[in-house]
């Protein structure tokens, strides 16, 4: 079985990083042409949309990952009268959620106008395209979104990162020659739904063709019910906690500095959450396994596993953030100009930011695999509304690094002592959580000198454009992965990784 987790994951991870790919790419392409064909200004409103309704998607509350964890079991154990209720319980709950997102983005119509400073383009109608938007966020709750849970409880993700590979391909093709030839905003929106659409239908028809026997029958008990309830109440006030660190984040902005302020962090922050995706696929690939693991493997082997997974995610974190500070600003200055770029120190924040988020990845990882999250409800709060706050104070007096050193502070922070907090309380009990942050700081600060060291060897380089860019990506490439060796080769987290890689890399 344990080879079976490691297949798998490894196949989830092949296939997610090539959805990724996908998705760090085409964005760029498409910024570049919305930015010299429409304006700066259409990036920003697509943005501001997209975090409304994130906060709408609240209203999921994390229904769905808390089924996915009911459905490890009993697909384990091919329970197929168990899985099929939960199935019937997940696609009623969806159609609920549906029509409570649809209810409230209509609600949210009237007060477009507020929060939006002046710089709306003439020729867009901003309530239009917000009804596009909306769309494409409710239309998949009421068709097949809820049969993915299958694929994912099966360890098969990889499936679903197939289908959506070759979905986005076909939309951002369509994307790319809709802005060329017509430069009409409105088709150009329209597109998303539309292929939300057939995405739904596939995955219906590929989850009837390889689970014939998982129907939408059937009902669960009230004490597995109860059970889900009570992972959903704390998943819920996570994704709240979520919701206030990064969508208001663009709420935040277009009414305090404006849509072409908003579209200039849009070309950043693509970037920044191309890398903190692309990171996080290992954690989120491996998330059925663990689980998996959890049920079947003892308290130590977890452990152990989890701290090496630990050290090897925070060494690639670490080199990833190292990238971004030093080749961030010359990427978006040949991308879509120098004009479009903010100032070096903001630059330098928006690589912390990224640090930060990815750093709480793993331990969270654990815990949702774990089926922690009725016991976390009160960080949140704390988390999402010191978030708030900070935000509209600091905006004021740094503008866009204001935002982001807010939620710097308090996920980077809070999230990560207080968070991790009930992963040792509820699963590793007996093991020190103090010992575990301690290694996190660790890891923190050699980053700190990797990044130091790097970026001081960089400001050598005396050229412009891609040439520039090359050599700055070789320094990186290699300066921060001989300082993390140097400072851990001796470490039995950096020799398990080491032999764990050489496992992965002869595993057929």
């Amino acid at each position: 079985m344990s080879n079976d987790r490691i297949k798998n994951t490894k196949r989830n991870i092949v296939f997610s990083m090539l959805y990724r790919m996908i998705n760090l790419l085409f964005p760029f392409a498409i910024n570049y042409i919305i930015i010299k064909t429409i304006g700066v200004e259409y990036l920003g409103l697509n943005m501001l949309f997209a975090s409304i309704l994130q906060v709408l998607s609240l209203t999921e509350l994390g229904f769905g990952t808390a089924l996915i964890f009911s459905m490890y079991e009993p697909i384990a154990k091919n329970d197929t009268e168990k899985v099929s209720a939960l199935l019937a319980l997940y696609r009623r709950i969806y159609l609920i959620i549906g029509t409570i997102i649809l209810c409230g983005g209509l609600a949210c119509i009237p007060i477009l106008p507020n929060i939006i400073k002046d710089d709306v383009p003439d020729d867009i109608n901003i309530y239009i395209l917000f009804i596009i938007s909306l769309t494409h966020s409710v239309v998949s709750y009421f068709m097949f979104a809820y049969r993915s849970a299958l694929l994912i409880a099966s360890q098969r993700k990889d499936i679903v990162d197939k289908v959506n590979t070759l979905i986005e391909i076909a939309l951002n093709c369509s994307k790319i020659l809709i802005l060329l030839l017509t430069g009409n905003y409105y088709l150009f929106c329209v597109l998303q739904p539309a292929y939300v659409i057939i995405d739904n239908f596939i995955v219906w028809i590929v989850t009837k063709k390889m689970y014939p026997d998982f129907k939408c029958v059937g009902t669960i008990s009230k004490t597995e019910k109860k059970s889900i309830f009570s992972r959903v109440l704390g998943l819920s006030i996570n994704k709240l906690c979520g919701v206030l660190s990064n969508s208001f984040d663009s709420v935040i902005i277009s009414s305090f500095l404006g849509l072409t302020v908003l579209g200039m962090y849009n070309n950043y922050f693509v970037i920044t959450n191309a890398v903190i995706f692309m990171i996080c696929i290992i954690p989120v690939s491996a998330t059925s396994s663990i689980g998996n693991s959890m049920v079947c493997e003892s308290l130590e082997k977890n452990h152990t596993d989890f701290t090496t997974f630990q050290f090897g995610f925070s060494m690639l974190s670490g080199w990833a953030a190292v990238c971004l500070l030093c080749l961030i600003q010359p990427f978006i200055e040949i991308w879509v100009g120098a004009d479009l770029l903010f100032d070096d120190g903001t630059s330098v924040v928006f690589s912390v930011y990224m640090y930060a988020i990815v750093m709480s990845a793993v331990f969270m990882t654990y815990r949702e695999a774990a089926g922690i999250w009725a016991h976390d409800r009160i960080r949140p709060f704390v988390e999402g509304g010191l978030n708030l706050i900070l935000n509209i104070t600091l905006v004021k007096w740094l503008g866009v690094s204001g935002v982001m050193l807010s939620t710097i502070l308090t996920m980077g922070i809070i999230k990560t002592v207080w968070g991790s907090r009930y992963l040792f309380n509820e699963y590793f009990k007996g093991y020190s959580q103090v010992e575990y942050l301690m290694h996190m700081l660790l890891y923190a600060v050699v980053t700190v000198i990797a990044g130091a060291v790097t970026y001081f060897v960089c400001s050598f380089i005396n050229m412009n454009g891609i040439p520039e860019l090359i050599v700055k990506a070789l320094i990186c490439i290699v300066i921060p992965p001989i300082i993390f060796a140097a400072c851990f080769f001796k470490t039995k987290e950096f020799k398990r990784c080491l032999a764990l890689a050489k496992s992965l890399i002869k595993r057929k």
